[in-house]
């Protein structure tokens, strides 16, 4: 009997390298990024030098090229320098103080003991790894936001990052990556200033912009002639009506892909149900993927929306405080964060006659 696997090697199918599709693909160049890197390289640029770095936050929607520009950045800083230690951090899994130090540390080569140690232990071991080895670590926080969701203020990592020069005399680098345009508003004015000495803005692709990015890849993806022509526009079509979302464009440039090569097919055609099939199964990995990432409380606030329709931010505070230990500062930031991901809308309402000011009407997105 013939192996199945090595049949559908030598058909030769639609793809050439599906690989540069995939979310983690870091790829060569950046098109329409590359002012936004150097701007990242040259806040960064002193680490290669033993100095402390510029700390950066970066902004822009989802899908915009944010963290595949960081993670590009750091791969070359690596390259550049053995001083540095490009650490790269999602907060969406790593929420806490304890779990980001942590993952600090084994970054930095220190093995942490089962039994759990106290995050200010875990710095310690950080700091004296680092002057050991007269090493300068760049810390990326991707979702920044998750460490101010919560009362249990996991935000104090920030603290211990940015006055480690002045406590222990070793160098850090912050990177903060966040979809909320209005982000540094909520951060702690004695930090602020630290934070942000270089703001850098991803605006979103235009559908001219899309259409490079998804015709290079493509072009690295695809078996020549594989894609009718009319593939690339409309994927990147989409991803712009969906606010310059390259990450879903390319998501659905790949299953429209494995849809037609399922079928048996020798082309992607967008008369064939390939790409409507694509635009479904994309948007809902995307969605899952920004889910996945959710907290209870968040999670909560969306069953909340869905059970009543709408509902005014005030009274959510009040359903929410029924369950959680929460503050209003805190359900403000939940709200923001699940609108920068697109999951909820927010409108600005008028209060009634009795009440003074604006109230804010939340409905679940799309």
């Amino acid at each position: 009997m013939a192996n199945i696997f090595r049949q559908i090697d030598e058909s030769g199918g639609i793809f050439k390298d599906e690989r540069v599709l995939q979310p983690e693909h870091l790829p060569e160049e950046l098109p329409h990024r590359e002012a936004q890197k150097k701007d990242i390289a040259l806040a960064l640029r002193g680490a290669m030098h033993g100095m402390r770095p510029e700390n950066v936050i970066i902004v822009g929607r989802p899908g915009t090229g944010k963290t595949v520009t960081v993670r590009v950045i750091f791969k070359e800083l690596g390259e550049a320098s053995n001083r540095v230690v490009p650490i790269y951090i999602n907060c969406w899994e790593f929420s806490t103080r304890h779990a980001v130090l942590g993952k600090i540390a084994t970054a930095l080569g220190e093995i942490l003991p089962r039994r759990g140690i106290a995050a200010d232990e875990i710095f310690e071991r950080i700091a004296e790894v680092m002057r050991k080895e007269k090493k300068v670590a760049v810390v990326a926080l991707d979702e920044i936001d998750r460490l101010f969701a919560t009362r249990q203020g996991e935000e104090k990592v920030l603290y211990d990052l940015l006055r480690a020069g002045e406590n222990y005399g070793v160098n850090f680098g912050i990177v903060g990556i966040t979809n909320s345009e209005d982000f540094m508003v909520k951060v702690e004015g004695r930090i602020r200033s630290s934070l942000a000495q270089r703001e850098v803005e991803f605006r979103q692709y235009t559908p001219q912009q899309l259409k490079d990015i998804l015709g290079e890849r493509a072009r690295l993806a695809f078996q020549h002639g594989a894609l009718s022509e009319e593939v690339v526009p409309l994927c990147a079509a989409y991803g712009a009506k969906n606010g310059g979302d390259a990450r879903l464009a390319i998501a659905m440039l790949w299953k429209a892909g494995k849809i037609a090569e399922k079928e048996g097919g020798e082309k992607v055609k967008v008369a064939s149900k390939h790409c409507k099939a694509a635009f479904a199964s994309a948007e809902t990995a995307v969605r899952n993927e920004r889910l996945a990432g959710l907290g209870e409380t968040e999670r909560r606030i969306l069953e909340i929306l869905r059970e009543r329709g709408e509902v005014h931010s005030g009274e959510l505070y009040s359903l929410l405080a029924k369950e959680f230990d929460v503050t209003d500062r805190t359900v403000r930031n939940y709200i923001d964060r699940l609108e920068s991901l697109e999951l909820i809308s927010a409108e600005a309402r008028e209060r009634g006659k009795d009440a003074k000011g604006n109230s804010r009407v939340l409905k679940l997105s799309g």
